[in-house]
């Protein structure tokens, strides 16, 4: 009977230095199969812009794009938003805030806001709502966490986003002018509407002479968009505001404007 185990062990450890003998690795257990990637639930809410203002500094610009959340059938998400570089070329600083709009305004009275959380991103993640440009294009990703969100719908159950850059002073083309490119956007497939356009110089800038705002893109209206000040000379096409405008989803605000030598 003491023979057995020995006997059986002999086997065990026969087959074992058989095993390793034959020099096959041990197959490798196989892996879980991947979880599919969760479909982006759509945007609770139907955004606009209502401001864009351009600042002109002694060697750079400010663009600040301003853009209404209203609380619409948000339900105490996080949401995270993709906004696109525009032209010429990347910023060179970039921010974005969150500020509470008051009960019955269209504006938000604070100019300071709740700073927000951004990270830079080739193209729009699966994870973001797109908001401002296109998907393929190089951007910022806003993380706005709900705690932060609820602050800001508590007053009048509308919040407002406002994007920052810094950009170079663009270079003069051909005729003297000064061009940017600011991107616009669209939401379950409508343009998101757009209010007022202002461009302003600081102390010490030269001021414009001349200013001119249009829409851009592949389908785009040509007709001049009003944009504050006015300008002294007319243009020979009379502008329309903005929100009165014929929007596509492709369509970009493309703003020139011209400083005394």
């Amino acid at each position: 009977m003491r023979g057995r185990p020995a006997f059986g062990a002999a086997l065990l450890g026969g087959s074992l230095v058989a095993g390793l003998a034959s020099g096959a690795p041990p197959k490798p257990a196989p892996r879980p199969p991947a979880r599919p990637a969760v479909p982006l639930a759509p945007l609770p809410m139907l955004p606009s812009i209502p401001r864009v203002k351009v600042e002109v500094l002694k060697s750079q610009l400010v663009v600040a794009v301003e853009v209404n959340l209203p609380r619409g059938e948000w339900k105490n998400e996080a949401l995270d938003f993709y906004v696109a570089f525009g032209a010429p070329g990347a910023p060179r600083a970039i921010d974005a805030h969150l500020l509470a709009v008051g009960d019955g305004a269209l504006e938000p009275e604070d100019e300071t806001g709740e700073s927000l959380a951004t990270d830079r991103a080739p193209h729009r993640p699966a994870s973001a709502h797109a908001l401002l440009g296109r998907d393929s294009m190089a951007g910022i990703v806003v993380h706005l966490k709900r705690e932060s969100l609820t602050r800001a719908f508590a007053p009048g159950s509308m919040a407002a986003l406002r994007i920052r850059t810094v950009l170079d002073l663009p270079e003069e083309d051909s005729t003297g002018a000064r061009g940017l490119v600011i991107r616009l956007g669209a939401s379950r497939g409508t343009p998101l509407t757009v209010g007022r356009l202002n461009l302003s110089t600081k102390p010490g800038a030269p001021t414009p002479s001349r200013v001119e705002a249009r829409l851009c893109g592949p389908d785009a209206d040509p007709t001049p968009l009003a944009i504050s000040p006015r300008p002294t000379a007319p243009p020979a096409t009379a502008p329309i505001a903005p929100v009165l405008a014929v929007r596509h989803a492709s369509d970009d605000l493309c703003i020139r404007f011209w400083t005394p030598p």
